[in-house]
């Protein structure tokens, strides 16, 4: 019975993750990392965006491979709230990526990793939010990608 009951919870959370329709940062060689998927846990009305509520954690998954090596990683994840195609506000300020990954990074080594998005309370409408993880010490060295999601 407790195989039972795990299995099915194990079907509802499997059902509220999405995978997103996602796209290349137009500003990062498009040649320095592969994005194999994204996806927002829970967005059960995926994959063109998904719906997130203001304050609620959300989960991202990442799966990739990066191009190039790297000794320190940072991510940030910045969002276009003005659909103005500048991606100004902050969601994750810049921060060190190997306390999500292991460093150094292996160039050409699939990675997948997960992290955390809360969306302000001052956050509305639908608008595309960016992921960016770099080398800290060559910028050129990146994998970047945008999703859409809807926020009420």
């Amino acid at each position: 019975m407790r195989a039972f009951v795990l299995l099915l919870s194990l079907g509802f959370v499997a059902a509220e993750s999405e995978y997103v329709t996602r796209k290349l940062c137009r500003d990062v060689d498009a040649s320095q990392c592969s994005i194999h998927s994204v996806i927002v846990d829970p967005c059960p009305q995926g994959p063109a965006f998904c719906t997130l509520k203001r304050n609620k954690a959300y989960g991202i998954t990442l799966d990739m491979t990066p191009h190039f090596a790297a000794e320190n990683l940072r991510l940030s994840i910045t969002s276009d709230v003005s659909n103005t195609g500048n991606f100004t506000t902050l969601i994750k300020a810049p921060g060190d990526a190997c306390k999500l990954l292991t460093c150094p990074l292996e160039a050409d080594q699939r990675r997948i990793f997960d992290v955390d998005l809360m969306v302000d309370k001052r956050f509305s409408g639908k608008f595309p939010v960016k992921i960016k993880l770099w080398d800290d010490d060559n910028d050129a060295s990146a994998c970047c990608v945008t999703f859409n999601v809807k926020v009420k």
